[in-house]
């Protein structure tokens, strides 16, 4: 028997450059390769594009433009949820009884509408989003910004009740599981790893190229934190220069990379040049002040790169503490990076990663549909 599903998409998941959008994008196709029949919506920001490689793996690829203007600032909504809801994705939703994936809480707008009530609806949370915003609104320096994440925090608290109408929960981290296993005890929560692209190990052994590498979106308030936390705190004391690469840097992140004599930034690097600074490097640091979600990024350096440095919430609530070498203080990641910057690379630390890094099987969460 064919199996059919909706999926709403805060987002245009393709391409899948980022952390949400590769969860997603390479779930619809893990799906679509068992056969799933998929009726895509998604919402988009600015000019609508198009994907012919979603179209291709779904039946029908519906998009919608985000509202803008002030009205959805003026209500309890969430802005990040009123500004996703369109007059036609309910009648598109109502044409079937197929089962809705809901991809993250801003795609919930419809989450307890009477006319969905008697339908199978699965929540693939992104974060527990309050807490994500208020943590975006910690790492702002812009006032407004933050007092939009905080008042957003706020709005998106209440919201997330909604999902005492869902058929399931299905967490991104063990920590965000346990979250909404307490929060709602009557809807089934279970945790699903992240979907990515990375289907074999690729990491070289023996030592890379003599450099620290720390990439990232540098627009995200919380990865600019981490990069001029590591600029300051860590590369002065580093016996290998540190690389931060990424896109989009601020002002005041390429001040101060500018300003430091052990860092080189390297602005809005080609998906070839990143991937090809992470196959190479030595060490990959990575630092997190906020431990929400999964960090992808975490997953793609593990897959394809050399010796990981981290700190706590850059892998809390992730089964990979054994394949990374954990700091807490600056004190301790200088230390190891600087152990580290000569040491090869061995056939026992890819064996090590092959036991671990398991992509997630779809089997049980289809015939669930």
């Amino acid at each position: 028997m064919s199996k059919h599903l909706h999926i709403i998409c805060f987002d245009n998941p393709y391409p899948p450059s980022y952390g949400g959008a590769i969860d997603v994008f390479y779930r619809i196709q893990t799906l679509a390769k068992e056969g799933v029949h998929i009726t895509l919506h998604c919402f988009y920001k600015g000019e609508e594009h198009r994907s012919q490689e979603l179209e291709n793996l779904c039946e029908k690829v519906y998009y919608y433009p985000r509202k803008k203007g002030l009205l959805p600032h003026c209500s309890i909504t969430p802005y990040t949820v009123a500004s996703r809801t369109h007059q036609q994705l309910l009648p598109r939703l109502l044409a079937d009884n197929y089962p809705i994936l809901f991809e993250g809480l801003v795609s919930c707008a419809l989450m307890n509408h009477p006319a969905l009530k008697s339908r199978k609806k699965y929540f693939r949370e992104c974060n527990v989003e309050h807490d994500y915003y208020r943590a975006l609104g910690h790492a702002s320096t812009n006032l407004w910004k933050k007092l939009f994440y905080f008042i957003e925090s706020i709005r998106l608290k209440r919201f997330e009740r909604c999902l005492n109408q869902a058929t399931e929960i299905w967490a991104l981290a063990h920590q965000d599981e346990a979250y909404f296993q307490k929060a709602y005890p009557k809807v089934r929560t279970r945790y699903v790893a992240c979907f990515h692209g990375n289907t074999e190990l690729r990491s070289a052994t023996g030592i890379g190229k003599q450099y620290i590498l720390y990439h990232g979106n540098l627009a995200v308030e919380e990865n600019e934190k981490a990069a001029i936390y590591i600029i300051r705190e860590i590369a002065p004391a580093t016996c290998l220069p540190v690389i931060i690469a990424g896109n989009s840097p601020s002002r005041e992140l390429t001040n101060a990379a500018k300003n430091a004599t052990n860092v080189q930034l390297i602005p809005s690097p080609t998906t070839e040049e990143l991937d090809t600074l992470i196959r190479e490097a030595q060490i990959h640091l990575l630092v997190t002040f906020q431990a929400t979600g999964i960090k992808l990024k975490l997953l793609n350096v593990l897959y394809n790169g050399r010796h990981v440095i981290v700190n706590p919430p850059m892998i809390e609530g992730t089964e990979y503490e054994l394949l990374c070498l954990v700091g807490t203080k600056a004190d301790e990641i200088i230390a190891l990076c600087n152990l580290y910057a000569q040491k090869p690379f061995t056939e026992d630390d890819i064996e090590l990663r092959k036991k671990y890094l398991q992509q997630q099987s779809i089997t049980e969460l289809i015939d669930n549909l």
